[in-house]
């Protein structure tokens, strides 16, 4: 069999990466849905209410909220590895210190600011060296990464039940630190794709390449000299800056030289040898649109620009940003709460844990089966993101009904499948409504004011259940918040009339004032 050489798209280390984001969002997601687990020993120990105990969760989701996109550039600055293995060390060094119980205020910023960073690092990174491996597949390649977030949250809750029963709370914070340390070796499997480029051996391509590079430097100093060719040379530059320019030199007797290339955006661009750096310049310059410049001590440092609210001026971006508010504050709310309510109706310990489990199997099923009826398009996406929204509310609207344990299992595992299908279907819902070329910018603003709320929500709800005196009516808030989303969703076609409409005005404006 001949050897394969170049990145390994769609095989071979490329399947290293899937592995080591499955076991990321394993210990991320499984540890952030089994903290219910922990707020009554919190309780307990420190004599505090719930909306204290709630905190170390908010904390976490609102630094996480505002880092994770600042963590992604650095990723692409640095090495999404070395991003990925510093988050692992330094989410374990913070949640082990929570060992220490000096106070409750303590640990909730401890285990807040370990928790937030960390999971800053850990999934968009991830998230990004996936799509840098897979192509043809990448979509049953996310899937099965991302699974490992459904398997997590069946293992971690027992698992944490168990050990704050062996070792109790200081144990369990030690231990989970421990987790999150194993995450660096994750980390150590994310190859850069520089990797392949620097190994390439020294040969035919070097030697075109070390041509290309004089025959530029001398026409640019004679241009009035012509060399003459009968060869067409194709030279793919992968250690110049440009990566992803690719030229083409025609040369012929008495004739001046002609460049044609690709840019970045992929429009095919010709022109003489001297107009060559002022089109590479202007192409750059769209690239550089998304950055922010900025000067220190008279030297420029360019920044990545992380937010780009100029999105919000699209109404099916506003409309998606609300929709993803209120049905993730009940979404992602309830199951923090769930552990302490199964507790209020006298559940034992690890009844309460194995009602999170279910939930992770759940998920996990209403992953696989909304991706494949997602792709069959018998039912367009955004109608079946709304049913399973509504759903899912339902089920939590029930779940405050029962009263044994495996009436609450059902509802559990079937707020997991409903769930685990919104959550799949969130990006590609977007992707359909605005656009591929669009979705990057606007995810970056729905996910902040989104995981905004999901902050809130902890203490909000924390305050609102020691004011009424039952978990009853946070059920209500949940169930009702994803309910209203779900329905707000099936509106959707008249925001898309509505702004089809006002497009086809502005252009027969413009056409009657040209």
């Amino acid at each position: 069999m001949a050897e394969q050489r170049g990145v390994p798209y769609d095989r071979g280390w490329a399947w290293m990466i899937v592995v080591g984001y499955f076991a990321s969002s394993f210990i991320m997601v499984g540890v952030a849905k089994s903290y219910g687990i922990l707020m009554k020993p919190l309780m307990e120990e420190f004599d505090v209410d719930i909306t204290i105990a709630s905190l170390g969760m908010a904390v976490g989701a609102g630094i996480y909220t505002l880092a994770a996109p600042v963590f992604v550039a650095l990723g692409q600055h640095f090495t999404e590895r070395s991003v990925v293995m510093f988050g692992a060390v330094f989410a374990c060094v913070f949640i082990s210190l929570c060992y220490f119980k000096i106070g409750i205020w303590y640990l909730i910023w401890m285990y807040g600011i370990g928790a937030g960073i960390g999971n800053s690092c850990l999934f968009g990174n991830g998230l990004v060296m996936i799509g840098s491996y897979f192509k043809r597949i990448r979509t049953v390649a996310n899937g099965v990464a991302l699974s490992g977030a459904s398997v997590g949250t069946f293992v971690i809750p027992p698992l944490m039940e168990f050990l704050l029963q062996t070792y109790g709370l200081p144990g369990t914070y030690l231990i989970l630190g421990g987790l999150y340390l194993s995450v660096a070796v994750c980390g150590a499997l994310y190859r850069p794709l520089k990797f392949y480029t620097t190994e390439r051996k020294a040969g035919e391509n070097d030697e075109k390449h070390k041509l290309l590079k004089e025959d530029l430097n001398d026409s640019t100093r004679k241009r009035t000299n012509v060399v003459q060719e009968k060869e067409n040379q194709v030279v793919s530059n992968t250690c110049e800056p440009y990566t992803d320019l690719e030229i083409q030199i025609d040369t012929e007797v008495n004739r001046e030289k002609s460049v044609s290339f690709v840019t970045s955006t992929g429009s095919l661009v010709m022109g003489s040898m001297e107009s060559l750096a002022q089109v590479v310049q202007a192409d750059e310059s769209k690239k550089l649109s998304n950055n922010i410049t900025i000067k220190i001590c008279g030297k420029s440092i360019v920044i990545p620009k992380i937010f780009h609210f100029s999105v919000l001026k699209m109404p099916e971006v506003v409309f998606y940003t609300i929709f993803s508010f209120l049905v993730f504050f009940g979404y992602f709310n309830f199951i923090i709460f769930m552990p302490l309510d199964a507790a209020s109706r006298g559940f034992e310990s690890f009844q309460k844990a194995w009602l999170v489990s279910c939930a992770g199997i759940g998920d996990l099923i209403g992953r696989i089966v909304v991706g494949i009826v997602g792709d069959l398009r018998i039912i367009e996406r955004y109608k079946i993101i709304g049913a399973t929204c509504i759903f899912c509310g339902i089920n939590i609207l029930i779940f405050n009904f029962a009263t044994v344990f495996w009436w609450c299992a059902i509802h559990t595992t079937l707020y997991g499948f409903f769930g685990g299908a919104y959550v799949a279907l969130t990006s590609i819902v977007l992707i359909d409504m605005v656009g591929l070329e669009i979705m990057p910018k606007a995810i970056g603003v729905i996910l902040l004011i989104q995981g905004l709320g999901a902050a809130i929500g902890q203490p909000v709800e924390g305050a609102i259940k020691e004011a009424s005196g039952s978990f009853s009516l946070l059920n209500y808030i949940n169930s009702s918040l994803m309910i209203i989303g779900g329905c707000l969703m099936f509106l959707y076609p008249l925001i898309k009339d509505a702004n089809k409409s006002k497009d086809e005005n502005d252009a027969g404006q413009e056409k009657e004032e040209a």
